[in-house]
């Protein structure tokens, strides 16, 4: 259990290490950059999958949306495809815990502090960036040190278990946990790992993300709170678009585990894709649908 949780401090505080080095190599110019990118849908969907890679976190971008467009600073339709985009740009992060740079942590983690000390004004933020992804591949090992006596407990078995036949639980935990990390990134990794461990099985691991997706929404309407209804409706399009998402893929969630497995790849690469698929797939469905979206929430809250 101490091994659990020093890791998942580790994994939580090198995304965040990761963030504010992204951040603030980028930040001086985003807000400008999102105004000019806003002015058509595409470009909006496309400068929110940008910016969300860049930053890594969908949730900044979104909470960002939702304050700009509460100072009246951006347009609430633009902001709907920002959030369309950024839930592509979130899957950067689940791709790059595949890569088998484990090894290379140390290193990362040396030379990123290093360069955080001794390089000069903004480029020692280049350090900061490759610190951060350092902690962040560290805390992934010692994760899975700590889980792997975890997910033997008679307790966790039982608990998987029940899960696993019942993917809607599966649904709910995946939320859940993802809510209280406040990051779907770090519960997609969490949920790596027990498949790679064996210890869920990948139609699982696949409810599991699709969780994931809706509770990480919760800093965006936590933000909303008190804001003009704009940036409300911002923050509940953040909602409504993952609940649309899941229920466009649970009815084939099976034959998703299937096609994942038919592609190939170690349990890992198969939770990364299925991630970035159910991502993908739900904001490219979505965005047709986006103007009567903002429509409908402009009638439930005026």
């Amino acid at each position: 259990m101490p091994l659990f949780v020093l890791g998942l401090f580790a994994l939580l505080g090198g995304m965040h290490t990761l963030r504010q080095g992204l951040q603030a190599l980028a930040a001086s110019r985003l807000r400008r950059a999102l105004l000019w990118m806003t002015q058509t849908p595409w470009r909006g969907f496309w400068s929110g999958t940008l910016a969300t890679a860049l930053i890594q976190s969908s949730n900044i971008l979104t909470v960002m949306a939702v304050s700009l467009v509460d100072a009246g600073l951006l347009p609430f339709a633009g902001a709907l495809y920002l959030v369309l985009g950024s839930n592509i740009g979130t899957t950067v992060t689940t791709q790059l815990l595949t890569l088998p740079l484990n090894r290379f942590a140390v290193y990362a983690l040396l030379l990123g502090a290093l360069g955080y000390l001794f390089l000069p004004k903004r480029k020692r933020y280049l350090g900061l960036t490759l610190l951060g992804l350092g902690l962040l591949f560290l805390g992934l090992m010692i994760l899975d040190a700590g889980l792997r006596p975890l997910a033997d407990h008679a307790g966790v078995q039982n608990l998987l278990h029940n899960l696993g036949n019942n993917h809607l639980r599966a649904i709910l935990a995946g939320a859940l946990l993802s809510a209280l990390l406040q990051s779907s990134s770090a519960t997609t990794g969490i949920v790596m790992l027990l498949t790679q461990q064996g210890a869920i099985t990948l139609p699982t691991a696949v409810a599991f993300v699709f969780g994931a997706n809706i509770g990480t929404c919760g800093a965006a309407l936590v933000a909303s709170l008190g804001a003009k209804r704009a940036a409300q409706r911002v923050a509940l399009f953040h909602v409504l678009l993952n609940v649309f998402g899941v229920l466009c893929f649970l009815p084939f969630l099976v034959p998703l585990a299937n096609l994942l497995t038919l592609l190939g790849g170690n349990p890992t690469r198969q939770v990364a894709n299925a991630h970035t698929l159910f991502n993908v797939i739900s904001s490219l469905l979505a965005f047709p649908l986006t103007p009567y979206a903002g429509k409908f929430l402009e009638r439930i809250l005026p």
